[in-house]
């Protein structure tokens, strides 16, 4: 979400009249949050998920092929959705670009979680991606989207300091594989901020079905040299059952049906609310991996948890009256897992 969420800056970009217009917020918030809540829930499960699937199939293998079938199985949602809504005028050569580039970010986004997860542990993980926000953050200041402030500059120190110490506990120099994972990790939440930035505004000019069926049609398209090499030297007699529902599992329900939940939420909720559930992946994926899949809890990962968390909250923070409070729904976006 994953993975898998924000820059506030740079002009509108032209999209289909349909969706031209911002969404008016729904009239029901029982509804919301809980079709938002089901989608975190959603996220958080794709850790036990991809742990077991690794028994059969390996990260890499996993992590390309989920983009695969999210996209295989987009088609015919797609095909069916625009018979009965039809854009009101064809995507221009600049609508294909854009949407490529977004894609090229979903696509290694959620492909470095699942191969990153394969050496990490789950609280790691959930750790990291739990950053998000603050790798938007200075990615938008870099490219003249943001200003740094006092508690933004706070925030980002402590985030990254929470990481760092993640990083100590297994030597910065050693081999150790949890390091391995816990940097491709950090790579696909970095393509997710690159994802973010790409997006500035998008929700506002395409509808829910364009900006999440053509990102994962072109990251399928990017990423299908490494999943067929890897499809050519797996040996599928000893995949079974756990090995394709998992795939089906990742690929469908975390990637695609994920993705539609939280694309269709961000045009309907504020970004101030929908940013409340940065907090709640890291907590459940810290939890499953403990209670369920018996990984150890240390003070060390508690420490990094609240220095994390923290330093998120610090980024985004608001003074009251803040301009950039809610500019764009985008600022809420969710990294999905």
């Amino acid at each position: 979400m994953a993975g898998a969420d924000e820059p506030r800056a740079g002009e509108p970009l032209p999209g289909p009249s349909a969706a031209a217009a911002p969404s008016r917020p729904h009239t029901n918030p029982i509804l919301l949050y809980s079709v938002v809540m089901f989608a975190m829930l959603i996220w958080a499960f794709n850790y036990p998920v991809a742990k077991y699937a690794y028994r059969e199939l390996d990260g890499l293998t996993l992590g390309t092929l989920r983009v695969l079938v999210a996209a295989a199985f987009m088609i015919p949602l797609h095909f069916f959705y625009r018979r009965r809504r039809p854009l009101g005028r064809e995507l221009a050569a600049r609508d294909y670009g854009i949407l490529a580039a977004l894609g090229c970010f979903l696509g290694f986004n959620q492909c470095l979680f699942i191969y990153g997860l394969s050496y990490t542990t789950v609280a790691h993980s959930a750790l990291i991606i739990a950053i998000g926000p603050v790798n938007i953050l200075w990615l938008a200041v870099l490219v003249g989207l943001e200003r740094f402030t006092l508690n933004k500059i706070v925030g980002v120190f402590l985030a990254f300091a929470g990481v760092a110490l993640l990083a100590a506990g297994h030597g910065f120099g050693s081999r150790d594989p949890t390091l391995r994972g816990d940097l491709l990790t950090l790579g696909g939440s970095l393509a997710f901020a690159g994802y973010a930035i790409v997006g500035k505004r998008i929700t506002r000019h395409y509808d829910t079905m364009t900006l999440t069926a053509w990102p994962f049609y072109f990251g399928a398209l990017i990423l299908s040299p490494v999943a067929l090499h890897q499809m050519a030297h797996t040996d599928w007699r000893h995949v079974g059952w756990i090995g394709y529902g998992a795939l089906l599992y990742i690929g469908v329900g975390a990637s695609l049906v994920g993705y539609l939940i939280w694309m269709w939420a961000i045009h309907h909720l504020a970004a101030s609310r929908m940013g409340v559930f940065t907090y709640v992946q890291p907590v459940l994926g810290t939890l499953i991996g403990v209670y369920l899949l018996g990984e150890s809890y240390t003070g060390q990962l508690a420490l990094s948890g609240v220095l994390v968390l923290a330093g998120v909250a610090l980024a985004e923070w608001h003074t009251r009256g803040s301009e950039s409070e809610d500019e764009s729904s985008e600022g809420a976006q969710e990294q999905s897992a």
